[in-house]
């Protein structure tokens, strides 16, 4: 997928409008359109204010690979902080996923 593509999944997932991305991002909603209606190349500032609207580096609105599942809170709350890189969200899963592992296993009983 590429930018215009990932913007309207977003939407979609979000339940936003055009008109309350563009005012969470700071551009015009004008620009918002522009940007879903017609083949356009935005600056680096507009991808990274819409992927801010959205809690994501610019890097995941642009690069061709999947976007962070709807039902992946953690992912989105973990990147919308701003403050943890890549490795250290990476690290995170990777404890989540011990955590996990070193539960005992419980039936379909609870038991």
């Amino acid at each position: 997928m590429g930018f215009k593509e990932n913007v309207e999944v977003l939407l979609s997932r979000s339940h936003r409008s055009q008109r309350e991305l563009a005012a969470a991002a700071g551009i015009s909603s004008g620009r918002i359109s522009q940007i879903l209606s017609t083949p356009t190349s935005p600056t680096l500032a507009t991808v990274t204010r819409i992927a801010a609207a959205f809690g994501l580096d610019a890097a995941d609105m642009v690069r061709d690979k999947r976007l962070p599942a709807s039902g992946d809170e953690l992912e989105l709350a973990l990147r919308h902080q701003g403050d943890l890189n890549t490795e250290d969200i990476q690290a995170v899963h990777a404890f989540i996923a011990y955590i996990r592992d070193a539960r005992p296993k419980r039936n379909r009983h609870g038991k």
